[in-house]
């Protein structure tokens, strides 16, 4: 069924028909675990938050197949709870942990999930507090509000009012440089991504 626009008034013009999605540079993939059921909570945490997520970054491969973010969900049994007995008629996904890792390019990844280190250092190390199997999401983020990723020439979504009409940062500061440009990307941008800055 082909999209039918239907009428409305636009309060933000980034947002009308006639504009393009803000679709940010990079594929993330989204990898949803639990815990194993015979290890605590606090292990599986620091255990993923630690040796992990170390073993992750330090292989050789991290760097040169190009990723440029990984970031750990954790959903506490607190969070979860709460979630459950709060957000009536929603479905609060199962799961203990969410990692994401942002790629340029489909074949980045491939290169970094077939590696040696990922078969010899990743996969053993998962059997200490991960429990199989994962589910996995891909996709690209189309980002309405807040500031891009500096250091990967991605776009920003809407900014606050005060920001658009006097040139301040959401946190209160005085920008000094649009994201993706020499003076918006700092110090440990460039030095993450020296080939970008």
């Amino acid at each position: 069924m082909p999209h039918k626009p239907i009428p409305h008034t636009f309060t933000n013009p980034e947002l009308s028909y006639d504009a393009q999605p803000n679709i940010q540079p990079c594929i993330k993939l989204s990898f949803f675990f639990n815990k194993l059921p015979e290890v605590s909570h606090e292990h599986f945490y620091r255990h993923w938050q630690t040796v992990h997520a170390d073993l992750t970054v330090a292989t050789k491969d991290f760097a040169i197949c190009n990723l440029k973010r990984y970031v750990q969900i954790a959903q506490t049994p607190t969070l979860a709870t709460q979630a459950k007995t709060s957000l009536t008629g929603l479905n609060v996904l199962e799961f203990d942990g969410c990692s994401e890792i942002w790629v340029r390019e489909w074949g980045d990844w491939m290169k970094f999930f077939q590696s040696p280190e990922w078969i010899t250092d990743l996969n053993p190390d998962s059997k200490h507090f991960m429990a199989l199997p994962i589910s996995v999401m891909v996709g690209q983020e189309n980002l309405i509000f807040g500031r891009a990723i500096e250091g990967i020439g991605a776009a920003d979504g809407i900014l606050e009012w005060r920001e658009k009409a006097h040139g301040e940062t959401l946190d209160g500061g005085v920008a000094t440089g649009a994201a993706g440009t020499e003076e918006g990307v700092g110090a440990k941008e460039r030095e993450f991504f020296p080939d970008e800055a």
